[in-house]
């Protein structure tokens, strides 16, 4: 009879352990799963289609260094690694340029929205870039003599606002610095129909006369 009731307790003792998962004897209640962890029945939605060609245009400037990548985005996933330095993985990298352009402040919001409501022209390709920061790296530059490396700045500032008329004049006067006469002339003439400015009217007119 022991026997019996100890194969019947046995029994019971399965039976219930098998109605009652792990968890159960972790935590009294045991937890209920949320809704958001239960997976759906059938096909889920794509937010893309698949061979969409939508991108994702991402960009970084620290101030040393200056990235500008467009993402696919693909409905199947992707994985992105951006290195700006050489590594000992296989992952090739693009050479930095020599010049970044530095990043704008908040001094360059006015800049900015003046230059904008003069209805002048702004690249949006081009990298987002500091004017007033650039015009002082320039400067710099150009006292040290180094006129080539202030050329960069200005065609740094020139690749997001080509009709920025005192840096267009900037730039004629360093290429005339450069010994480029007939492309200073080219740089004047553009920026005299932007803006005129009675100082560069007279240095373009004292041009075109030894010209003749």
């Amino acid at each position: 009879m022991r026997t019996s009731l100890g194969c019947l307790l046995a029994v019971v003792l399965v039976g219930g352990c098998a109605s009652r998962n792990y968890t159960h004897y972790l935590i009294e209640p045991a937890p209920e799963t949320s809704p958001l962890f239960e997976e759906e029945e059938g096909t889920q939605l794509r937010p893309l289609g698949f061979g969409s060609t939508t991108a994702m245009k991402v960009r970084w400037n620290d101030g040393n260094v200056i990235t500008e990548v467009q993402i696919p985005m693909l409905a199947s996933g992707q994985r992105i690694v951006i290195e700006h330095t050489e590594s000992a993985t296989d992952i090739p990298v693009i050479p930095a340029s020599r010049l970044v352009p530095p990043p704008p402040t908040l001094a360059d919001t006015t800049l900015d929205e003046a230059y904008r409501e003069r209805g002048l022209r702004v690249n949006p390709e081009a990298p987002e870039v500091s004017i007033s920061r650039a015009r002082g790296l320039m400067q710099d530059a150009l006292t040290a003599g180094n006129h080539q490396l202030a050329l960069e700045w200005c065609e740094l500032v020139l690749a997001r606002y080509p009709s920025h008329p005192e840096t267009l004049r900037a730039k004629g006067s360093i290429l005339l610095l450069l010994g480029e006469r007939d492309k200073a002339i080219e740089v004047y003439e553009e920026v005299e129909e932007i803006e005129s400015d009675p100082t560069v009217r007279a240095k373009l007119e004292e041009l075109q006369r030894q010209e003749r």
